[in-house]
């Protein structure tokens, strides 16, 4: 998918689901959100610089950021470790099992190394909420990409043949799904507001209904895409 339409669908998904866990501290909410937008273009480290600064720009600064550094200890460990040379603009590298488990592991370390040497500092609440923002990102960016074409390679560098996507291509105007997405997701965002404000039940289950909301979503548009796994036989039978 485009870059707006990662941003837009991820910032819905993320108000699905925390919206019930700070709706009493609604500061933290823009914190979150912020993280999820660097989260839903990560992956996007393909993208070329704009010609003419624009709000795209600030997308690729985040992914070149993010390639200085955090790209930087990923081809290394590959390399010195694991043997293999990947390239650094290959986007198959962060659209994988590993490239998640990865990027997550690194922030969700962070995470826990804040709480285990800052437990009592206030601060330090906000950055893990941004840094949780960004892993939520990326896995949204991942799960709407296997709505598409071009997928996901599940094992990359390790395997290249074992591929999940869907039946969208990002760029058919006449495929109205990715609208009928933002339509959905803005309806279960709407449900969820009107359950924590005007329904009295338990917060607790007020999160579940809304992990239920964005399950159904999920469920929904992977299965609007004919999403399916690609396998060494399916990589055959194309190239004869």
């Amino acid at each position: 998918m485009i870059t707006r339409h990662h941003i837009a669908l991820a910032l819905g998904s993320m108000l699905i689901l925390y919206f019930p866990l700070v709706s009493t501290n609604l500061w933290a909410l823009p914190v979150i959100a912020l993280g999820v937008c660097m989260g839903a273009v990560l992956p996007d480290i393909q993208m070329k610089k704009p010609k003419t600064f624009r709000t795209l720009s600030l997308a690729w600064i985040i992914i070149h950021v993010f390639k200085k550094t955090v790209l930087k200890v990923y081809l290394f460990l590959y390399r010195h470790i694991s043997g293999f040379s990947p390239q650094s603009e290959d986007k198959r590298l962060t659209h994988s099992l590993p490239g998640l488990f990865l990027i997550s592991g690194l922030f969700g370390s962070i995470i826990i190394l804040l709480s285990f040497l800052f437990p009592q500092v206030a601060g330090t609440y906000y950055i893990k909420a941004l840094l949780a923002g960004v892993i939520l990102g990326v896995l949204f960016h991942l799960t709407e990409d296997i709505c598409t074409k071009k997928g996901m390679y599940l094992l990359y560098p390790f395997d290249e043949t074992y591929r999940i996507s869907g039946s969208i291509r990002s760029c058919n105007k006449e495929d109205c799904r990715i609208r009928r997405f933002h339509i959905l997701i803005c309806t279960a965002v709407v449900a969820v507001i009107v359950v924590n404000i005007e329904i009295a039940c338990p917060d607790s289950l007020k999160w579940m209904v809304s992990v239920a909301a964005l399950a159904i979503c999920m469920v929904l548009m992977i299965w609007n895409s004919d999403v399916a796994i690609d396998g060494p036989s399916d990589v055959h039978e194309h190239a004869a």
